[in-house]
């Protein structure tokens, strides 16, 4: 069984860089099988209800700005698998839960091919992109989850996001910078609870944990995790790399094995 995974993707430069948190993400793989699939909620697709990119080609999105050309040459030329989709698509019709394709939209957005070209250069697994529904609550999000479940027997479950956001608040001019209270207490309160496997208190974070809306202005970074957070046996997760940049990004990754 493969696992489910919440991973924060970083800024998307992480890739032309040297650091941490761009060695665990290479190394990230090693911790379990090759997966046969890939399945990812990005945090930079949203959409009102849940949709699936259905597209033949592997166009990316360079959904960002005033970053060094090198990065908007980068290419991941992984394509996604229509049998899966399918699959996807009747495992949750099955369970009531409606979906849309999508063959319009570009691509996939730097969520999905900035962490994968690292994890995975070769773009030789194909990749199946849901869209992050943000008319869905976190009790939903999570049920999605589980009803995904049972594709971790051939299909790693990717939540890309972060586990903190608040880009008016970050140190840009320094990845280093002495990490601020306010996102370290946001994001220990939140791998304790998932760690200690306290669901009630992490599907209910928005009146429980500290800091919420200064780590998360929007939400949309990090709701993401409750998807992957659904996709277990257990709901108990483990963090994997405490690790921030430029003062209050967090580079979290969690990892549900059960």
């Amino acid at each position: 069984m493969l696992p489910s995974i919440f991973i924060s993707h970083g800024s998307p430069s992480l890739i032309l860089s040297n650091n941490r948190s761009k060695k665990f993400l290479s190394s990230l793989p090693s911790l379990f099988d090759k997966p046969k699939y890939i399945l990812v909620i990005s945090a930079h697709w949203t959409t009102n209800t849940l949709e699936i990119l259905t597209r033949s080609d592997s166009a990316l999105i360079y959904d960002f700005y005033g970053f060094p050309e090198e990065l908007y040459n980068q290419k991941y030329p992984a394509n996604s698998d229509v049998k899966k989709e399918n699959e996807i698509i009747d495992l949750l019709t099955q369970h009531n839960i409606s979906i849309k394709k999508n063959n319009t939209r570009a691509g996939y957005d730097h969520g999905v091919w900035s962490p994968l070209a690292l994890m995975y250069p070769k773009a030789d697994i194909p990749v199946i992109q849901l869209s992050l529904p943000m008319s869905f609550s976190t009790q939903k999000l999570f049920d999605l989850g589980k009803v995904l479940y049972p594709l971790r027997k051939d299909t790693l479950i990717l939540s890309s996001g972060s586990l903190t956001h608040n880009l008016g608040l970050f140190e840009f001019s320094n990845e280093d910078a002495k990490v601020h209270n306010y996102a370290k207490d946001f994001h220990d309160w939140m791998t304790e609870k998932i760690e200690n496997g306290e669901q009630e208190n992490v599907l209910n974070y928005e009146s429980k944990a500290p800091f919420v809306r200064k780590n998360h202005p929007t939400l949309e970074h990090l709701l993401p995790l409750f998807v992957s957070y659904g996709a277990s046996d257990d709901h108990i997760g483990k963090s994997l790399h405490d690790v921030y940049m430029y003062g209050s990004l967090s580079m979290e990754a969690i990892i549900f094995k059960n």
